[in-house]
């Protein structure tokens, strides 16, 4: 069951507006996800029918620059911080998070800045960062400039890139998060607004936005996350290897890594949102 009903607007203490999706269970555990690259809030209602069954009341917002979420320099912790007072705005004081592939490092950000109000974590296929698993991710042009302070030329490039080469353009091999396969996309197709909120060709913003959080150095430390981290991936996933579990595995005391047998990328979600979500319960408890 997918349900895009639950769709309301948040405005942030700054002016700015997110995109947010609210479904599953209203009275249940609330988890807040976090939309792969490209994406946006509904990508969450792939998920409604499971979190109802499972006693989840699912939460997700669109990150700056996708839909009619403002758009707005981007960084890991920003949008911690964003996430935050969605939840705010929500009247949920501790919640679970979910990151899915290019959401991954935003929800464990969530978890380490905020770790006083997440109470446990589930990344899935989520890259890692690329400075650290990708020898040459520092000589792309975007990330030259991100590097050098140079935000607007870095952005500028990012997006020459994605509309020159179908999103999300410069990231590093292995940090490619899917956007094209039936699975993620779906709902998105349901609701093509731009920034404007007149109907049209969503905007690569977004995806430039993220690509840069997630390639030009990760802005947070991620061993301070407290709340227990499971972390679920394919051994078939050709877009975020297992070099990037192991990693985080590695580098997140907390955590516990769970591979799952012939799935790719979006099986890795699609066929597991019970098991997920159900994880995040027992974890919340």
């Amino acid at each position: 069951m997918v349900t895009t009903d639950g769709r309301s607007r948040v405005r942030l203490p700054d002016g700015r507006r997110l995109d947010v999706w609210q479904g599953g269970d209203p009275r249940g555990i609330p988890v807040l996800f976090f939309h792969g690259t490209p994406g946006g809030r509904l990508q969450a209602a792939l998920g409604d029918g499971a979190a109802l069954r499972t006693g989840v009341r699912l939460v997700a917002f669109s990150r700056p620059g996708y839909g009619g979420s403002t758009d707005a320099p981007t960084t890991l912790t920003s949008v911690a911080d964003d996430a935050a007072e969605v939840m705010h705005e929500a009247d949920v004081q501790t919640y679970a998070v979910l990151g899915v592939s290019g959401g991954g490092p935003f929800a464990l950000a969530t978890a380490a800045v905020h770790a006083d109000r997440v109470s446990a974590v589930a990344v899935v296929a989520g890259i890692g960062p690329a400075l650290e698993l990708d020898a040459g991710a520092a000589e792309r042009p975007a990330v030259r400039a991100a590097l050098a302070g140079d935000v607007d030329r870095a952005i500028a490039l990012q997006d020459a890139a994605t509309t020159r080469n179908g999103p999300p353009g410069d990231l590093p091999s292995g940090h490619r998060p899917a956007g094209q396969g039936v699975g993620f996309v779906s709902p998105e197709v349901l609701e093509p607004w731009t920034a404007t909120g007149r109907p049209g060709v969503p905007s690569y913003r977004g995806a430039s936005r993220d690509a840069l959080a997630s390639s030009a150095g990760w802005d947070v430390e991620i061993a301070r996350v407290r709340a227990p981290v499971t972390l679920w991936y394919g051994d078939h996933d050709r877009v975020v290897g297992l070099e990037h579990a192991r990693w985080l595995h590695a580098h997140l005391p907390t955590s516990r890594l769970v591979v799952h047998e012939g799935a790719g990328h979006h099986a890795t979600l699609m066929a597991h949102w019970a098991d997920i979500l159900t994880d995040l319960v027992d974890g919340s408890g």
